[in-house]
C-alpha cells in the first residue's frame, strides 16, 4: 500500500474536523443526497454528470470530492495565507485539476468555472503546492518490518524474489530547455527531459518520491544523493532490496540483474528472467501516471537552476496517483507503456564498494531461491567437460 490505513483514516478524520469547524460559504446548490461527502464539494460538483468529470479530470466524483475537501481544508487552516472564499479554492482546484489531466487549460473552462484566467497560472501554482506539502501523508515507504515484510509477500508472490520493498526507476518527462543547457537535459533516449526517481509497490503504488533534476544526470548520482539511499544506507529499512535496473550500481540494496558475462547458470538466468517482469512494472506506473496526468507528457520551458516549480507539479501529480488508486478510479484509457532508457555506464572501477558483502547475499539468493537439484549436475557437467578440453590441448 502506498500508506497504511491508519494513516487514512486519521487524514480523513482530520480533515473533516477542519472543514466542519468553520462557517460553510456554498457557492453551489446544495444538494438532497445522503452520504458521509461534504455538502460543500456535493453541491459543488452537482452541476456535472459522472461522465463528464470523468472526462474532464480523469477522476471519479468521490475521488474529486476527497480532494477539494482536502485543500479547502489546507488552504483554510494556512497560518501565513489563509483563503476563506471557497468558491474561489473550488475554482482554483478543479482548473489545476483539468490542467493536470489535459495539460492544458481553455478559456472555456476558467470561464465556466468563474476563475480569470490571466490568473490560473497561480492557481497551478498555488495547488501544486499544496499538493506537493501534503506528499508525505499520501507518499510513504513502509517503515516498520511487517509493512516491510507485507509489502515484500508481494513481490515474492509474483516473483519469487524475497526481502523486495519496492522497484527503483526514474520518470522522464519531456522539456524545453534554452539551448545553453541543451546537453543537461539530453536523456538516454535522445530528448531533452527532466527526471524524477520513483519507488513503486507490486501494486503500482508509489512509495518514494525524490526532487525533479536534469535528465541527463546518471541514475547513479540521483540514487546516491537520495534521501531513500541515505535510509537504506543506514538500515533503517533493515536488509530488504529496491529492484533497480543495469544503470544502478549492485550491492548497495539495490538488486540489480546478474551481468551477462557472469550469467552462466541456470539459476541466474531464472533470476534475471524474474526481475526483468518486476523491473517492468515501472513502465506500466510510468504510463499511468501519463495517461490520467497528460501535463506530464511535457512540461515546456525549464531552467536547470529553477525545477522547483516543475517538480511541485510532478509530485502533485504523483499524490494524486495514490489518492485515485485508494477510490480505485480507472485509466481514462489503456496505458502506453513507457520506454526503456538504456542503461548509462555505472561507476565501479577503482572504487571500493562498501557494501560487497550484499552482492554476495544477492549470489546467495540466486541459488537459494532460484536453483534446482538438476543445477549442480548441469554444472558439474560444464566442469567435466571443461576439463576434458583442456586435457585435449596438453596431449
Amino acid at each position: 500500500m502506498a500508506f497504511a490505513g491508519a494513516v487514512w483514516l486519521a487524514v480523513q478524520e482530520n480533515l473533516y474536523r477542519g472543514i466542519t469547524s468553520g462557517p460553510v460559504h456554498n457557492r453551489c446548490n446544495d444538494s438532497s443526497s445522503s452520504g458521509d461527502i461534504s455538502k460543500e464539494s456535493r453541491g459543488c460538483l452537482d452541476g456535472y454528470d459522472d461522465y463528464f468529470l470523468s472526462q474532464c479530470f480523469h477522476l471519479s466524483r468521490p475521488c474529486l470530492t476527497f480532494i477539494l475537501d482536502f485543500i479547502k481544508a489546507r488552504l483554510k487552516k494556512d497560518v501565513f495565507r489563509p483563503v476563506n472564499d471557497t468558491a474561489s479554492i473550488e475554482a482554483m482546484t478543479l482548473a489545476t485539476l483539468y490542467f493536470y489531466a489535459n495539460g492544458f487549460l481553455p478559456i472555456k473552462i476558467t470561464d465556466m468555472l468563474g476563475l480569470e484566467h490571466t490568473t490560473a497560472s497561480e492557481a497551478v501554482n498555488i495547488i501544486s503546492k499544496v499538493l506537493a506539502d501534503i506528499s508525505p501523508s499520501f507518499i510513504t515507504f513502509p517503515s516498520s518490518y511487517n509493512d516491510r515484510m507485507g509489502v515484500a509477500q508481494g513481490f515474492k508472490n509474483i516473483s519469487g524474489i524475497p526481502n523486495v520493498v519496492g522497484v527503483l526507476g526514474c520518470l522522464h518527462i519531456k522539456v524545453t530547455p534554452s539551448p545553453a543547457e541543451e546537453s543537461l537535459f539530453l536523456n538516454t533516449l535522445g530528448y531533452h527531459s527532466v527526471m524524477v526517481q520513483m519507488i513503486s509497490d507490486v501494486d503500482g503504488n508509489l512509495l518514494s518520491i525524490e526532487k525533479c533534476c536534469p535528465g541527463g544526470t546518471l541514475e547513479q548520482a540521483v540514487w546516491e544523493k537520495s534521501d531513500i539511499f541515505q535510509e537504506f544506507s543506514s538500515f533503517q529499512h533493515g536488509q530488504t532490496w529496491v529492484v533497480g535496473g543495469r544503470g544502478l550500481p549492485p550491492g548497495r540494496h539495490v538488486l540489480t540483474p546478474v551481468d551477462r558475462s557472469q550469467n552462466k547458470s541456470s539459476a541466474t538466468r531464472r533470476f534475471n528472467t524474474a526481475h526483468s517482469q518486476v523491473l517492468a512494472s515501472t513502465q506500466h506506473v510510468f504510463g499511468s501516471l501519463k495517461t490520467r496526468f497528460q501535463c506530464l507528457c511535457d512540461l515546456g520551458a525549464v531552467q536547470a537552476d529553477a525545477l522547483e516549480s516543475v517538480g511541485r507539479i510532478v509530485t502533485a501529480c504523483c499524490v494524486l496517483h495514490n489518492i485515485s488508486k485508494k477510490f480505485s478510479v480507472p485509466l481514462p484509457r489503456d496505458p502506453v507503456l513507457e520506454p526503456v532508457h538504456p542503461a548509462q555506464q555505472v561507476g565501479r572501477e577503482g572504487q571500493e564498494n562498501p557494501f560487497r558483502y550484499m552482492e554476495e547475499t544477492r549470489e546467495d539468493m540466486i541459488e537459494m531461491c532460484f536453483g534446482s537439484p538438476g543445477d549442480e549436475e548441469e554444472q558439474e557437467r560444464k566442469n567435466m567437460e571443461g576439463r576434458h578440453k583442456q586435457n585435449g590441448s596438453h596431449s
